[in-house]
Formats: C-alpha cells, structure tokens, sequence
C-alpha cells in the first residue's frame, strides 16, 4: 500500500509541478513541493507514527506558506537537482572506507550470496560501476542546477532579483535538460549494460533475463541494501 501511494504521489507531483511551471503559478509550486511531504513520510503516516506526521505536516505548513511569496518558483525549480544529487549520494555514500559499494550489494543481491562470496573480479566490477554512477548522477545534478540558475526569463536568479552572469534562453536551456541529462542516462544503462556481457559472458541470458531476474528479488530486499 505505501508504495503504492507512494507512486500516486510522485505522478501527482509531476503533473502538478509541470503545470505550475507552465502557468507560473507559486500556489501550484507550493502544491507540488507539499506532495513531496506525502512521497517521504508515506510509510510513518501509514503506521501513524507521531513523529512522521508532525514532520509532515510541518513540511505542507512551510509549503503553504510558501505559497503567497516569491520562493516558491525557485525552490521548485531546484527540486531536480536536489533528487539528482540524492540518487548520487545513494551510490557515492556507499563507497566510503569499510562500506560495501552499491552495485556490489546489488549483484550480491541478484546472485543470491553475500557480497564477500562474489569473485574478486566481479566485486572490482561492480565497485568501479557505482563509481561511475555516482560521478554521472552527480555531474547531472550540477548541469541541472546551472541550467535552473541561468535560464532567461523564468530562471532562479532571475526571480531572485540577481542577473545572471551566464543567461540562457528558455529554448537553449530545454535542449541542455533534454539531451545533456535523459540521454546520458539512457547512454550509460544500455552502454554498461553491453560492456558487462561482454566482460562476463554467460552470467545473463540478454536483458529480458536479467530484467526477470531482478523481478523475482522481493521489494523489501531491495529497500535492505539502501541502509
């Protein structure tokens, strides 16, 4: 149920979002950044934990009062660098001293065994692969963040009252976000994606086997490896 509420959440907060940028609205803007209260407290809501709905409902209180100023836009506006930047601290966290990198416990995961039992070349494998992510997502976020700041007119420093040093026009900076973000993603899942058969042949039988592969791991092993 969580995370299915959860989702409602988030397709609620892009549709609203999307329209509160098109229509310049801060009352949608506020909307938008209020779900998100409802995307990160669903599971201590659903349980009626005290704390997470004081904490939510202090979070759709700053939102609402958010509404009749003039952050809201920009808050909104920097919201997918901030969830670029925390996909990157996903991995980038993990590779810390006495950690065990990401992509290691997701294979360990996969393979069914501890992350120790993987062979040694494997294990180097998958490290250098959550490196990777972490210097893409992070990366991202930074293009994302420039691209929020120095759009001209509608842009971050713009409706902060600073000019920017750099200013992109609308059109310029969609082009950026389009082919400068979706596709390095999409160029980095299919590229790893080929290399890695081609490194360790005979692991995965193409993708639709290793996509059922992952599907049959249950969710909350999934959600085990993010602690």
């Amino acid at each position: 149920m969580a995370a299915l509420l959860r989702i409602v959440a988030l397709l609620a907060y892009f549709v609203v979002a999307h329209r509160a940028l098109r229509v310049d609205s801060p009352r949608l803007a506020a909307l938008a950044l209020g779900l998100l209260a409802i995307i990160v407290f669903i599971r201590g809501l659903l349980s009626l934990r005290p704390r997470a709905w004081l904490a939510a409902l202090a979070w759709i209180a700053a939102a609402w009062a958010l509404a009749g100023s003039s952050y809201a836009m920009p808050i909104l506006l920097l919201m997918p660098s901030l969830f670029l930047a925390l996909a990157c601290s996903l991995f980038a966290r993990t590779l810390a001293r006495g950690q065990v990198p990401l992509v290691v416990r997701m294979v360990a995961l996969i393979e069914g065994q501890p992350a120790p039992a993987l062979p040694a070349d494997i294990r180097a494998y998958a490290t250098r692969v959550t490196w990777l992510w972490a210097v893409v997502l992070g990366g991202l976020s930074l293009l994302n963040l420039g691209l929020a700041l120095l759009t001209t007119p509608g842009g971050v420093l713009e409706r902060l009252g600073i000019a920017p040093p750099w200013p992109l026009s609308p059109e310029v900076a969609a082009t950026v976000d389009t082919w400068g973000i979706y596709v390095p993603v999409a160029a980095t899942l299919i590229g790893e994606f080929v290399y890695r058969q081609r490194r360790f042949p005979g692991r995965y039988d193409g993708p639709l086997d290793y996509l059922r592969k992952l599907a049959r791991i249950p969710r909350e092993k999934w959600a085990g490896i993010f602690h």
